[in-house]
This record gives structure tokens, C-alpha cells and sequence, in this order.
């Protein structure tokens, strides 16, 4: 079994993801959640921007999978998504047995996905008491670190997947590449091959 690790912008359909592959027995481990709640019990700064935290979380990560404890029958499969990360930073870590794949939402008009997450988003949700206004600016810095993800994960080979419309449906898709990864061989000339295929090719229109 291999470790994952789902990256992306808030709301591109992460943790519906990890939840769909915790009855697979994976441990999800939600970045974001721990970030706050590191930063909160050790008085740190926790609005840095994306990328001077990217490499930090990119080594943190790295961190988990491959301490070795993961390697125990209780904590062996991991299944980590985190917002703070951008592909190049994930690149530079060597990650034993993982896959890495990348969501977000670069092709949608703001103010459709402000009206996308006031239909779904339910109370206890983070978007929930949050004004028109401060979702609007967070969605415009989402899309434009989709499309610099985007970009970086074609550049790299590392599959992206593109949420923006359809989400429902779109969603399939990178759970059956995840499905796809986890029960092909071990040939590392082909899992190369793949994971370039995926991040140049897959141009899902959600």
C-alpha cells in the first residue's frame, strides 16, 4: 500500500477525497487542522502566504511518511491533504512509496464558486460565517494558486485535477487514479511514464 498526499486550494474537494479512502484504512491526516492548532498552542505566526510556508509544510510532511513508525502495522498508510504546498516544494522531498496528486478550481468565475459553497457549506464549516466579501478574496487567491499549481504540475509530471465545474462527478477522477496507482506494479520506468502522462494529459473539464 502506498502513502498519498492530496494538495490543493480550500474547497477543491481534499477532504472529500481522504474521506473516500479512509475505509480503504488510511489515517487521514488534515494539514490545515494541525497547522492552526500547532500555531495556536506555540504562539507562531499562521498567516504567512502559501509559498514561504510551502517548503516548510513540503518538509513537515516529509517528516511524517517517512519516520519510521509509519512503517508499522498501526500507522502504515497515510493519507495526508494539505492546502500549503505547491508541486515544486513537494518535488525536492524524497517520499518513500507515495503519490502525489494535486486539486484545485482555475477555470471558474469567482462569484459562481462563492454561490457553489453557500449552497454546500453547512454550519461548523469554516465558510460558513465568513462575509461575501472575505470568501470572494479568499477564492481569488485560491484560483490563482490553482493556476500556478496548475502549471508547476505540469512542468513536473505531477497529475493535477481540475475542480472547477461538475465537482460531483469530477471528483471520480482522481480517486480512480489514486485506485489506478495503488494496485499497478512496482516498475518505476512505467510509474514515471504514468505520472507524466497524467499531469500533461488530464485536462478534466468539471
Amino acid at each position: 500500500m502506498k502513502h498519498i498526499i492530496i494538495a490543493g486550494c480550500s474547497r477543491a474537494g481534499k477532504t472529500t477525497l481522504s474521506n473516500l479512502l479512509i475505509s480503504k484504512g488510511y489515517i487521514h491526516y488534515q494539514m490545515d487542522l494541525i497547522k492552526r492548532a500547532i500555531c495556536k498552542s506555540f504562539s507562531l505566526y499562521e498567516n504567512e502566504n502559501w509559498k514561504s510556508v510551502s517548503p516548510k509544510m513540503a518538509d513537515f510532511i516529509s517528516q511524517i511518511i517517512n519516520d519510521p513508525l509509519v512503517e508499522t502495522d498501526t500507522y502504515k498508510h497515510c493519507c495526508i491533504d494539505t492546502c500549503h504546498l505547491y508541486p515544486k516544494d513537494i518535488s525536492r522531498e524524497r517520499l518513500n512509496n507515495t503519490i502525489v496528486l494535486f486539486l484545485g478550481y482555475p477555470n471558474i468565475d469567482k462569484k459562481n464558486k462563492l454561490l457553489e459553497i453557500r449552497k454546500h457549506d453547512k454550519k461548523g464549516v469554516w465558510t460558513f460565517n465568513k462575509s461575501d466579501k472575505e470568501l470572494l478574496n479568499n477564492i481569488e487567491l485560491a484560483i490563482r494558486y490553482s493556476k500556478e499549481a496548475k502549471k508547476q504540475c505540469e512542468s513536473l509530471g505531477i497529475p493535477f485535477f481540475d475542480t472547477s465545474f461538475d465537482f460531483n462527478k469530477t471528483i471520480k477522477d482522481p480517486y480512480g487514479y489514486i485506485e489506478s496507482e495503488l494496485y499497478k506494479g512496482d516498475d518505476k520506468n512505467d510509474e514515471l511514464e504514468r505520472r507524466k502522462k497524467f499531469g500533461k494529459e488530464n485536462r478534466f473539464s468539471i
